[in-house]
């Protein structure tokens, strides 16, 4: 039973890593960090504020496209 508790922490570790490959954490932080603290809590960070990542590279993208 403790294996298979293991194997999927480490399969929640593994889709919090790819969540957040695109953000200013990257695969292997966001891995890293899910594993030391928990995969649930990095989710969040990642959707809290990746989200709002976005929204300033577009606006740096617009700025530099419009001047």
């Amino acid at each position: 039973m403790v294996p298979m508790s293991i194997v999927s922490y480490l399969v929640l570790c593994l889709m919090v890593a790819i969540l957040g490959r695109r953000t200013r954490l990257g695969f292997y932080r966001s891995l890293l960090f899910s594993i030391m603290v928990t995969p649930i809590v990095i989710m969040l960070y990642l959707l809290l504020f990746a989200t709002v990542d976005a929204e300033t590279r577009a606006e740096e993208g617009t700025k530099k496209d419009g001047a």
